[in-house]
């Protein structure tokens, strides 16, 4: 092909038609190089990402957009705390009346998912955290979704949600096993099982 056109270059009867030709011919021999790129994939991309979940010291990672919802990791301290709550009886913590623990719960995480929460940790929105406007950080609690019966145990380490009638902001990872994505906006019971230190309070 490019024989062809050089052979036609030579017959053009004024410079700029031949100038045109010229021109031609580059993006020609241009296309041919970006087919065979294409072809033996010069560039390629695996797409994986590092991932850090919520509760690791590696604040400055990359946090996984893509992660698959089926394989949402646990937390072994919140099954630590959920075991001894559950052994003493699932008492009722004397701290109860103090915090909204009845209303709404929505979820977050797209969009927001490697951001630093208010703790200052990152947020994995597949981690089983979530944000209270008033819960002292690093608590742990069981929140029920009421409307099925299903619960999962979360670790607040970040604020919100700031939307009256609402108490609890899950990660996505939390809502996905409570059974609330599609809902978006359920109501809840927040069971205190392990109160976060003073040094987390506001």
């Amino acid at each position: 092909m490019i024989e062809h056109e050089l052979k036609n270059c030579r017959l053009m009867p004024n410079a700029y038609a031949a100038w045109q030709c010229g021109m031609k011919r580059i993006l020609i021999a241009a296309a041919c190089i970006f087919w065979g790129m294409g072809m033996f994939g010069c560039a390629s991309s695996s797409g994986s990402k590092e991932v850090v979940s919520a509760g690791s010291s590696g604040g400055g990672g990359k946090v996984s957009q893509e992660r698959d919802p089926s394989r949402i990791y646990g937390d072994p301290e919140l099954n630590e705390a959920y075991s001894d709550w559950a052994d003493a009886g699932y008492p009722k913590h004397s701290a109860s009346r103090k915090y909204d623990l009845d209303g709404k719960a929505t979820w977050y995480g797209p969009g927001l998912n490697g951001n630093k929460t208010a703790s200052g940790e990152v947020f994995d929105m597949y981690g089983m955290t979530a944000a209270h406007r008033k819960l002292p950080f690093g608590s742990i609690v069981l929140v029920t979704n009421e409307e099925n019966g299903k619960s999962v145990v979360v670790r607040i380490n970040d604020r919100g949600p700031f939307t009256s009638g609402r108490v609890i902001d899950l990660s996505y990872g939390a809502a996905y096993l409570v059974d609330m994505i599609r809902a978006g906006v359920v109501e809840c019971s927040i069971d205190i099982i392990r109160l976060g230190y003073d040094e987390y309070a506001e």
